[in-house]
C-alpha cells in the first residue's frame, strides 16, 4: 500500500478533540461532517471536470458511507454505483471507465481515451483540505456540542 504524499494537518488534535465529546454524539458522525466540509471544493470541481455528454456521471459524484469507512472513520468521494441511485438516473457506474480509460480494455477492443474529472480535483484540493482541517473540525464540534446540550436539556437522558 502506498504511503500518502500528504499529511493531515492536526491529525492528533482533531482525533483527541473528537474523542473528548460525550460518548452519546456517534464518532463517525463527527466525523463524517468533517470530511464533507472540507471536501465539498474537491467534489464542486470534479463535477466541473466531468464531460458534458455524462450529465448521469455528474449528478452520481458525491460523498458516501459503506461499511467499510465506519471503520476507519471516512468517507468515499465519488461517483455512486449502485443503490438508491441506480434506478433514479443517477448511476455512476462508467466513472471508472472514463477516468481510467486509457489503461482499461474495452470488451478486448482497446483501450479508450481518458478524461480525468477525480484525479486533477483532487491534486488542486488536497492541500486546502487538509490546511483547514483543524479549523474546521473546531467549528463542528462546537455545533455537536451544542446541538448534544439542546437534546440533553429537552429530552434528558432518554433523548438518545
Amino acid at each position: 500500500m502506498a504511503q500518502p504524499t500528504f499529511k493531515l494537518q492536526g491529525a492528533k488534535e482533531i482525533a483527541d478533540m473528537f474523542g473528548k465529546l460525550p460518548k452519546q454524539i456517534k464518532q463517525h458522525n463527527v466525523w463524517k461532517a468533517l470530511w464533507r466540509k472540507i471536501g465539498k471544493p474537491a467534489l464542486n470541481e470534479a463535477k466541473s471536470n466531468v464531460p458534458e455528454k455524462t450529465g448521469r456521471l455528474k449528478n452520481s459524484l458525491g460523498f458516501f458511507t459503506t461499511r467499510a469507512t465506519k471503520n476507519f472513520m471516512g468517507l468515499y468521494l465519488g461517483p455512486r454505483v449502485k443503490g438508491a441511485y441506480k434506478s433514479g438516473g443517477k448511476s455512476g457506474y462508467y466513472g471508472a471507465w472514463i477516468e481510467y480509460g486509457n489503461e482499461v480494455m474495452f470488451w478486448g477492443k482497446g483501450v479508450g481515451k481518458a478524461q480525468k474529472y477525480m484525479k486533477p480535483a483532487w491534486d488542486n484540493n488536497k492541500i486546502p483540505m487538509t490546511q483547514k482541517a483543524l479549523k474546521e473540525a473546531t467549528e463542528i464540534v462546537a455545533k455537536a456540542i451544542k446541538r448534544h446540550e439542546k437534546r440533553m436539556q429537552k429530552y434528558g437522558r432518554l433523548g438518545y
